[in-house]
């Protein structure tokens, strides 16, 4: 990605895959203050009810789905990497020999300064920090330096695909009646991992988590999902709207999202992004068709 394009994309940031790893699944029972008591890992599936969505003044009729009850995580990632040797989009070497990279997070020095997203070569899945290294990523936190290429990529091997946007909304509001979009007091730091305190320079963590935090660690939503509000933006379907433009949507918000900035981390919360931006609060989960019954199969 060349440095015009990320100061684009910058700007507008602004505003288990088969089914023999459930061996792998576990349940983790520490949980800091103010998330919930228990922090399910648990790389299940959830049945999404039909429903009908009002977004926008359009109305969707959504066909029930199923969808993973978390963000993919570091461990389900490796596993496609380890199994298919891809590469993703944030690694892969330019034509001058340069590392692609990916967009980091860094808090700046001084109050008022802007340059809290930081460009790096180095950074990528596989080391979210890039160049700093300061953080080395848990196998059950939410797999992140995600391009939308990757997004489908892994969900393809895991035998579904992304989630529309509209499938996506409807299965974050868990089954309760959602206002119009547009409606005032969508940010709750109770039931989603955001910023707490003054973005980007006062960080409270009064949620346990400066950061990212594991998968599960929140309360899950009316359908049993987990995570959709908050902790990473997670990509769903292109549409004709955007791809013309080279555009796809990031939706949920993230760990960065606060009172005074953003305001997304709510099923409401969607960000218009370049597909082929990646950064350190970017991942995804898969969705599969009802009709395919039981775990997908590779």
């Amino acid at each position: 990605m060349g440095f015009a394009l990320l100061a684009f994309a910058l700007v507008d940031l602004s505003a288990c895959g088969n089914a023999d790893t459930g061996t792998q699944r576990e349940v983790i029972t520490a949980a800091p203050a103010g998330a919930s008591d228990v922090c399910d890992s648990t790389a299940g599936i959830v049945e999404v009810p039909a429903g009908t969505l009002t977004q926008r003044g359009d109305t969707h009729e959504i066909a029930a789905f199923r969808l993973d009850a978390t963000e993919v995580t570091m461990a389900r990632f490796a596993e496609f990497v380890a199994a298919t040797g891809y590469v993703t989009m944030a690694e892969r070497v330019l034509e001058d020999g340069q590392r692609n990279g990916s967009a980091v997070f860094r808090p700046p020095a001084a109050v008022g300064a802007m340059n809290w997203w930081v460009f790096d070569g180095a950074a990528s899945w596989k080391d979210p920090d890039g160049e700093a290294g300061h953080h080395e990523p848990g196998p059950l936190e939410p797999v992140t330096h995600i391009a939308q290429a990757d997004a489908e990529a892994f969900a393809a091997w895991a035998g579904g695909r992304l989630p529309t946007e509209a499938e996506w909304e409807h299965a974050a509001h868990g089954g309760d009646e959602a206002p119009e979009v547009g409606a005032e007091g969508r940010h709750n730091a109770s039931n989603a991992n955001s910023w707490q305190g003054i973005f980007p320079v006062e960080n409270l963590s009064r949620d346990g988590y400066p950061g990212l935090a594991p998968v599960g660690c929140f309360p899950a939503n009316g359908y049993g999902l987990r995570d959709m509000s908050g902790n990473a933006w997670e990509w769903v379907q292109p549409d004709a709207r955007r791809d013309r433009a080279g555009k796809g949507l990031l939706v949920g918000g993230s760990y960065l999202c606060a009172e005074n900035f953003c305001r997304n981390a709510n099923p409401f919360g969607r960000q218009v992004q370049d597909v082929g931006f990646s950064a350190s609060h970017i991942g995804f989960r898969v969705a599969y068709d009802s009709e395919v019954g039981g775990e997908p199969v590779k």
